[in-house]
């Protein structure tokens, strides 16, 4: 389907830092069928997976301990979404109570609803439950009513669920909480701090600087006090030039009444532009949500330590051998070959010349490295580990059910097989031998997408949306999976996961 631009369409696209001809490439792909990824195993132990003894990861900590203070480092911790889906169930309740009509009793018993049953059940246990009690007038008067737990869903809802999910209340130390991105905080300086200092970058909503500078002051003023560790948090938005056109569903242009073009935010892949933007050459990546108490803080420090020493030893190894090559040393060529067949997990080519091979192992090594910690698969809904086959070339990748075809029985029963998952656990090395950055965006696997269908008002419309930072985003990457227990992963998907016990103090 060929689309014309108009004037006003071309000073949109400058507005946002978007050109013609990217606009033209997202249509296309919106016109023909998303990629699916073409599943060849899953990573297992010892296939794609690394299992360290006990004195293994005792090294890696202690070697990244003894190294750290020689490179630059920072936590990238996005942080833009919306904390919405944390009380979904709660907007549902609330859309379907009606308090004239039938007590919660009656309601709970009709509905059957046991995640509002748990949440109720656990009211005093949320960090923020003294905060909200406090605005109930009914309570403030001491007239405990039948609908104060109504009047207290209203209240979580009104004042929690538009909030970034970051600066939600998490964890409560005897009176005091911590909110997500807080608590992030106080575990960062478990394995965080070199020179008594500490870099934390946070993506964010727009607009949002303000709330989390204010936010987070007491607890930078607290660290520095109490453990005499400078925090330096820094913030970005997810760029306007990484957002998808949308398109009506037989891929027509969507203007809405005024005649204007509609772009939509591509997914947290967008966030490869930030990621890029940071200079610091060790970069340890996770989610806002995955963070426990600080009793846990120690331990949960210690396997973050472990993969970032693996990253250094391994970075040793691949800067050793790309100087190597580059010097067209070949006396090393059957080692180096070894070493990116076995520690890198690439397919090296057979029967194929020296000059060949060297340019090969050359382009392999070149590359941004990232340790992926990954833990035993307990039902958890997310990506994992797998062998994914594209071009000839086999790959380990991150993988989200998203980007499978199920309908596939032979890839829905690979992907089912999986043994791990993603706890978005990921330390990352972006320089190479020279001392130069790599442009992350030269990494990016750009044929992983989804086409996702959306309501805008009474409209039906189609956008592109970039698979996660750590899959597509980061599908060219030298990659290496460590098994790490599943402790490590603590996250907060929905209020009720506030209850358990890595959120409590015990």
């Amino acid at each position: 389907m060929k689309h014309r631009f108009t004037k006003q369409d071309l000073a949109l696209f400058e507005d946002i830092g978007i050109s013609p001809n990217d606009v033209a490439v997202q249509l296309a792909l919106l016109e023909k069928e998303a990629n699916a990824t073409n599943l060849v195993r899953p990573a297992t132990d010892g296939d794609g997976i690394r299992v360290l003894t006990q004195q293994q990861m005792l090294n890696y900590a202690k070697l990244f301990d003894q190294e750290k203070a020689s490179f630059s480092m920072v936590r990238f911790i996005p942080a833009s979404g919306l904390a919405t889906r944390m009380f979904k169930f709660l907007h549902y309740f609330i859309k379907r109570y009606d308090v004239e009509k039938e007590t919660l009793r009656s309601y709970l018993n009709r509905k059957k609803t046991y995640k509002l049953a748990i949440f109720l059940g656990g009211l005093e246990k949320f960090p923020f439950y003294q905060s909200l009690k406090a605005q109930i007038k009914e309570l403030q008067n001491g007239a405990f009513q039948q609908d104060y737990r109504n009047l207290f869903i209203q209240k979580t809802v009104t004042l929690l669920s538009k909030l970034p999910k970051a600066l939600i209340p998490f964890h409560n130390y005897s009176g005091n909480t911590r909110t997500a991105a807080a608590e992030q905080l106080f575990f960062s300086k478990e394995f965080m701090v070199s020179e008594e200092a500490m870099n934390i970058h946070f993506t964010i909503p727009p607009k949002s600087n303000k709330a989390f500078e204010e936010s987070l002051s007491d607890s930078i003023e607290e660290i520095s006090k109490s453990e005499a560790i400078q925090s330096h948090v820094s913030y970005s938005n997810q760029k306007r030039s990484t957002d998808s056109i949308a398109v009506n569903m037989d891929n027509s242009l969507y203007r809405n009444q005024h005649g204007n073009l509609f772009f939509r935010a591509a997914g947290h892949g967008a966030l490869i532009d930030n990621l890029n933007d940071l200079d610091e050459a060790v970069v340890f990546l996770s989610n806002i949500d995955n963070v426990a108490v600080a009793s846990f803080h120690k331990k949960a420090g210690f396997y973050k330590k472990i993969l970032a020493g693996v990253l250094l030893s391994t970075l040793k190894q691949i800067y050793k051998f790309s100087k190597a090559l580059e010097r067209r040393d070949f006396t090393d060529l059957n080692t180096i070959k070894i070493f990116v067949q076995n520690h890198l997990n690439v397919n090296v080519p057979k029967n194929v010349s020296d000059d060949a091979l060297q340019e090969f192992l050359q382009h392999k090594l070149n590359r941004p490295l990232r340790v992926c910690g990954m833990v035993k698969n307990e039902g958890e809904p997310g990506g994992g580990p797998f062998w994914v086959e594209k071009s000839g070339q086999t790959s380990l990748q991150i993988v989200e059910s998203a980007q499978v075809n199920m309908s596939n029985p032979d890839q829905k029963d690979v992907f089912k097989s999986g043994t791990h998952f993603n706890p978005v656990d990921i330390v990352c090395a972006i320089y190479g031998h020279n001392g130069n950055k790599y442009d992350l965006k030269n990494f990016v696997d750009n044929d992983s997408y989804f086409v996702v269908e959306k309501s805008l008002g009474e409209a039906a419309i189609k956008a592109i949306e970039r698979p996660g930072l750590w899959n597509g985003g980061m599908a060219d990457w030298n990659t290496i999976f460590v098994e790490v227990p599943v402790r490590t992963f603590n996250p907060v998907k929905t209020v009720n996961d506030l209850l358990r016990p890595m959120h409590q103090l015990i």
